[in-house]
């Protein structure tokens, strides 16, 4: 047998092909999202238009599973198709539940 296909000998098996990631979906625990009141989108709103692309801030959102908090420079901002962009990561308005202009504060 060929040095080049001895290795193959080795190779780790699979035996339970995509097992793996099955058990990786059944980890995740999906956070119901929440509800915000009247007052609550209108304090969103003007947030939102408080916002200038070039802005450092900070977003909590819900990305259909959790919420995450995300801290980034504004790349793109479009009140047309309702995304705010910070760097590579494009969030919808609908999503977002709070935005933290203070972050320059907390570091």
């Amino acid at each position: 047998m060929p040095k080049a296909n001895r290795a193959s000998i080795f190779a780790s098996f699979d035996a339970l092909k995509g097992f793996k990631e099955l058990l990786k979906e059944q980890e995740v625990i999906i956070v119901p999202k929440k509800e915000l009141s009247e007052d609550d989108y209108e304090i969103l709103n003007r947030k939102i238009h408080q916002i200038k692309v070039g802005d450092i801030i900070g977003l909590t959102y819900y990305d259909g599973h959790n919420y995450i908090y995300k801290e980034g420079f504004v790349s793109k901002l479009n009140y047309d198709t309702k995304i705010i962009q910070l760097v590579k990561t494009k969030i919808d308005f609908k999503n977002i539940i709070d935005i933290n202009f203070d972050i320059n504060d907390s570091i």
